[in-house]
């Protein structure tokens, strides 16, 4: 894994929900070092839901699978608050119910540069300014 020093993210508030403890680390300090803040690491389900309450959060970094359970009951809550997501797995996204399969998945092993603008790209996404139905027509 290749880090950097950036800020990219300068600003973003990036919630991280990952069991696997020595990814969750070097996924925190790519995230710190291009300039986010990080909301957790959260391990396990209940510490994500515990994270979610926790402050702003621009954008979550979900890994598909915590300790054999599913993260998508916690994607849900964060896509109903407007929270963009990245998932961040070795699963592919058909794993996903339908609602969560066209949201980014960047796969382990993953880039540093790869993730950076994942997040990028989510929180552009979500702060796109909404297109008036007259001026589609």
């Amino acid at each position: 894994m290749n880090f950097v020093y950036t800020d990219d993210l300068d600003g973003i508030s990036v919630l991280l929900v990952e069991d696997e403890a020595l990814v969750a680390i070097d996924v925190k300090a790519i995230l710190e070092m291009a300039g986010g803040r990080i909301v957790g690491p959260a391990y396990s389900l209940g510490q994500g839901f515990n994270c979610a309450d926790r402050g702003r959060i621009d954008c979550a970094v979900l890994d598909m699978n915590l300790h054999n359970e599913s993260v998508f009951k916690l994607a849900d809550v964060l896509a109903a608050r407007g929270i963009p997501i990245v998932f961040l797995s070795a699963h592919s996204l058909d794993v996903a119910p339908p609602h969560h399969r066209g949201r980014c998945l960047v796969r382990k092993p993953f880039n540093t540069f790869s993730l950076i603008r994942a997040i990028r790209t989510a929180v552009a996404g979500s702060r796109a300014p909404a297109v008036p139905i007259s001026a589609s027509i």
